[in-house]
């Protein structure tokens, strides 16, 4: 058995450090100099455009919840887009297929079913998710997600390349037909 070396502090310059943290409150003090001043967060009330490809922050649990939209495309950069869904129950995304990107889902409320596979008539995954799941859609499988829940399916999704036209706007199932 290999014997690993054992480093000894000596007992003051310990007792010295801990002290150090327990004084510090163990944060680090910012050094004024060096401050920047931070650029002002633009809070938006309700998502009805697209806040791409500015720097933004969202409390993206809050707004998945209150979107109403079936599609909402609100922020579409040049490597990526977060699109928010509700699909009403019964409603499902369509069987698609995104060649050139990879998709990430997650569910923050209801219930769905997954269906995935390399060809459209061959969909050998099947999953059932619910909320604060997440669904990886590699490149080039096809796939479809219903909603088997009794209440609203809410979700979120990133692409990576964008999916959708910048500001993209569906408001309903029926609006979305053909539009993937």
């Amino acid at each position: 058995m290999k014997k690993v070396p054992f480093i000894r502090i000596p007992l003051l310059a310990a007792a010295s450090l801990l002290l150090a943290l327990i004084v510090s409150g163990c944060e680090p003090r910012p050094d004024p100099a060096n401050e920047v001043e931070a650029e002002p967060v633009r809070m938006v009330e309700a998502l009805d455009e697209d806040m791409g490809p500015n720097p933004w922050v969202l409390d993206i649990e809050a707004a998945t919840l209150a979107n109403p939209h079936y599609r909402i495309a609100v922020w579409t950069g040049p490597y990526m887009q977060m699109v928010l869904m509700t699909l009403q129950p019964g409603e499902s995304i369509d069987l698609e297929v995104h060649e050139d990107h990879d998709q990430f889902i997650r569910i923050e409320q209801g219930q769905a079913r997954v269906l995935m596979g390399q060809t459209a008539d061959e969909l050998d995954f099947d999953a059932h998710v619910e909320g604060d799941w997440a669904i990886m859609i590699p490149a080039g499988y096809w796939h479809e997600i219903r909603n088997t829940g009794v209440n609203e399916l809410k979700l979120y999704t990133l692409y990576a390349p964008s999916e959708h036209p910048a500001g993209t706007l569906h408001e309903t199932y029926e609006d979305a037909a053909g539009h993937y």
